[in-house]
């Protein structure tokens, strides 16, 4: 392998060189954003940097206080993912920058070795055509030693393209498997997915106890101030009626006195009317008394006139029939 790397020209072992240089960057690359991610990992996992809501990685203390921000904001529509990746993309440019370069390394280094093959090819096929172009000369055909240089130049050619492309393929499969068993996006992910948990999971039941905590005190005072309004208005309403009140009773009174005063006066009135009547009523029995005396008086009296007028019409008859007798004597004479 080194005697080949020997007989390379100077391009071919510089495509060999960036091959390996970028395969080194890749793996350095992802050893050091790896160990990145782990220790925040541990940071956002520590249970008494959990219990305090302080980290030492200032990216999550950002990120706290731009979902307590979108909390108070909008409780109900928050995109805690958006949040989280705003502020590591913010944050970690250089970081995203090498795990882009980590993630096209494979295929860079597959570009670069197809690029050394398609120069050993280009060598080898030129070296070909101008061994063909010149097989016309006599002293060509006659040199044996001329046709096999010609031919191991060409070769030369094809073995750049060849190590070329083994050496991007092999560091691309190495770092593949790298990538596979140390994934760096994996890491990141994980730290994202524990900062996404701790937020919904405690920052967001912090916030949502405080929230309500809160309403409960703003709808407390709500309630107290609608509580004092309405009793000072029932107090003045109270007030304003037991004055209004106050003045209809004490008019009331006024009037059920002189009412009373009049009712007295009617009702000693009423027993004079009654003492009157009863007086009267003695007087017209007296006069009843008299009078049925009177009557029965009366009676006798008509019953002597009337037997007086019985015995005077016996002699007013008698009387009558003398003078019928005597115009009856006058007439005869």
């Amino acid at each position: 392998m080194f005697s080949l790397l020997g007989k390379l020209n100077a391009l071919a072992i510089l495509i060999i060189l960036s091959i390996l240089i970028i395969f080194f960057m890749a793996l350095f690359g992802s050893i050091v954003i790896r160990k990145k991610y782990i220790a925040m990992g541990n940071d956002v996992s520590n249970t008494g940097n959990r219990a305090r809501g302080v980290f030492e990685h200032n990216i999550f203390n950002a990120i706290i206080e731009d979902y307590n921000t979108a909390m108070h904001g909008s409780f109900r529509d928050i995109n805690t993912q958006a949040i989280i990746e705003r502020n590591f993309n913010s944050e970690f440019k250089q970081l995203n920058l090498g795990e882009r370069f980590i993630k096209n390394a494979v295929s860079l280094m597959i570009i670069l070795g197809l690029l050394g093959t398609f120069y050993g090819l280009t060598l080898s096929i030129g070296k070909l055509v101008e061994l063909l172009s010149s097989s016309g000369s006599s002293e060509v055909l006659g040199s044996m030693d001329t046709i096999v240089a010609g031919l191991i130049d060409s070769v030369k050619g094809m073995s750049v393209a060849f190590i070329t492309s083994l050496f991007g393929i092999a560091c691309s499969v190495l770092l593949t498997i790298l990538n596979i068993l140390f994934n760096v996006e994996e890491a990141r992910e994980a730290v994202m997915v524990q900062i996404e948990e701790y937020l919904d999971n405690n920052v967001a039941f912090v916030l949502t106890k405080k929230e309500k905590e809160q309403d409960y005190e703003r709808q407390k005072n709500v309630w107290k101030d609608s509580f004092e309004s309405i009793g000072s208005t029932l107090e003045k309403n109270l007030q304003y009626v037991a004055e209004t009140m106050g003045n209809q009773f004490v008019a009331a009174a006024h009037s059920m006195t002189t009412t009373s005063n009049q009712l007295s006066k009617s009702i000693e009135q009423f027993d004079q009317s009654v003492q009157k009547f009863n007086e009267n009523t003695r007087d017209f029995s007296e006069f009843n008394h008299h009078l049925r005396t009177n009557i029965d008086r009366m009676n006798v009296g008509f019953a002597d006139l009337t037997e007086s007028l019985n015995h005077h019409k016996a002699s007013i008859r008698e009387i009558n029939e003398r003078i019928d007798a005597l115009t009856f004597s006058r007439k005869k004479e």
